[in-house]
């Protein structure tokens, strides 16, 4: 097997870890998509990929490049579209070929559009969306033929594939949607909060790559059925040998048995995947409750304002973190200690004495009544905050009716506010018997705007 760097230049990342990179990279999409048709193929008119980079300077005439050598100048905007394009062809990203007529065309290497894809899908916060992806390897293997037979293992073998690929780089996901919402942005902002999660969560995990996998195209629909198919063929004699003898002539497989155990290996993995697939969608749901039990918990430490140990250890943080010039000597005493010698630390032993118990007068009238009921408060709150007590405020909100929108709850204390977001989060955990669906409007209530939503008892 070939060394990446034999495929590609040895410098072709260096363009992204430039001190230019954000320009370089506003220019490869902008090349990328000049010549992303079906006419273009990917190979473009030299002049005409110039004139839309030079537009594209002409909008940023405050850029300049530090990585330009001394004999090349790029002070004008045609002057830095010729300096991309000769970085780019330096470092492997594309390559130039005359067409004669005083022509030149700039290519796109292969590599290089696999990458620019990839790049793009990762700026534009692309999700894969399970569209009836289950369905589709379903459908193929319910319609086999010997005639079209390979094809048809074929791509249900790479629908397979993807399915489970698809699933991975969603477990792997979560975790970095959830580090972005609890350390990355604002903590200390619960408006930005309840944006996230109401909005981009919502649609960047449920709708986009989660809601049709637990709905319409779930697995428990299709399993058994595409199970049957698969053992109908590998325990039908006659059909895996026409298969082994098609996969010979398409393939040009010369051996019988290497081409009965292509077509073999490609319906195991089929079989073994669609078995599989239950755990990896259960390890999903798990990683999922994880950090949505995560971020709940955040939400409420950083919304504690109480004056308990926690409440205060949080606004001092929060005095700490956002003071840059902070005079600690008015809030901690620190004073240098020694040990004055080897023995200073040490204990004498002594005579065990066996400790006798003394009562204890408490006088009832020291702690008042409305002290104490304070006090059993304090240590009730931590407990309406979870999912039975979420589940059964649902049930209080709704009091009979079908749905009641998020902007008609009252939002009067902070706990009102956090039991909104903790409706939201909690909704699609095992157990709850309610749903929300977002609305297209935004709506403001009390001093939070936010995108309306739905609740609903299921």
């Amino acid at each position: 097997m070939a060394h990446l760097f034999e495929t590609i230049n040895s410098n072709f990342f260096s363009v992204l870890s430039s001190p230019n990179k954000k320009t370089y990279i506003d220019c490869i999409f902008i090349i990328y998509h000049s010549i992303d048709s079906i006419e273009d193929a990917f190979q473009g008119d030299r002049e005409f990929i110039v004139q839309k980079l030079i537009d594209y300077f002409d909008d940023e005439p405050d850029e300049e490049f530090i990585d330009v050598e001394e004999d090349e100048p790029a002070r004008t905007s045609r002057q830095k579209a010729t300096h991309v394009i000769n970085v780019l062809k330096k470092n492997g990203w594309l390559g130039e070929e005359e067409l004669g007529d005083y022509k030149t065309s700039l290519n796109l290497f292969d590599y290089s559009i696999q990458i620019i894809d990839i790049l793009e899908a990762i700026q534009n916060n692309h999700q894969s969306e399970y569209t009836g992806e289950i369905f589709t390897v379903y459908s193929l293997l319910s319609s086999f033929t010997i005639e079209e037979g390979i094809g048809v293992l074929e791509q249900a073998y790479q629908k397979t594939n993807d399915i489970i690929r698809k699933l991975k780089s969603l477990k792997a996901n979560i975790y970095r949607y959830y580090y972005d919402i609890t350390k990355r942005q604002s903590k200390n902002d619960l408006q930005i909060l309840l944006e996230k999660l109401l909005i981009e969560y919502k649609q960047n995990f449920f709708d986009s790559a989660y809601y049709n996998l637990k709905t319409t195209d779930s697995l428990p629909r299709y399993k058994r059925a595409i199970l049957e198919s698969v053992n109908k063929i590998q325990n039908h004699e006659e059909t895996m040998d026409k298969l082994a003898a098609i996969v010979m002539k398409v393939k040009r497989i010369e051996d019988y048995n290497d081409a009965f155990h292509y077509v073999e290996d490609r319906l195991r993995f089929i079989q073994d995947s669609f078995i599989a697939l239950e755990h990896l969608i259960l390890a999903i749901d798990r990683k999922n409750e994880q950090y949505i039990s995560a971020a709940a918990s955040k939400i409420l430490f950083f919304t504690n304002l109480s004056d308990d140990i926690e409440g205060i250890f949080n606004r001092l943080f929060r005095i700490v973190m956002t003071k840059k010039e902070l005079d600690y000597g008015s809030m901690f005493n620190l004073t240098q200690a020694r040990n004055l010698d080897t023995q200073s630390l040490y204990n004498q032993r002594r005579m065990r004495i066996e400790p006798v118990a003394e009562e204890i007068l408490f006088d009832d009238d020291l702690i008042s009544e409305e002290y104490r009921q304070e006090k059993i408060k304090a240590l009730l709150k931590n407990n309406i905050f979870g999912k039975k007590e979420i589940d059964q405020h649902v049930k209080d909100l709704l009091d009979g009716k079908k749905y009641v929108d998020a902007s008609t709850i009252n939002l009067e204390t902070q706990e009102d506010f956090v039991k909104l977001i903790l409706i939201f989060l909690y909704s699609k955990s095992v157990g709850m018997h309610y749903d929300i669906e977002v609305l297209s409007k935004e709506c403001k209530n009390n001093f939070v705007t936010f995108q309306n939503f739905r609740i609903k008892g299921v």
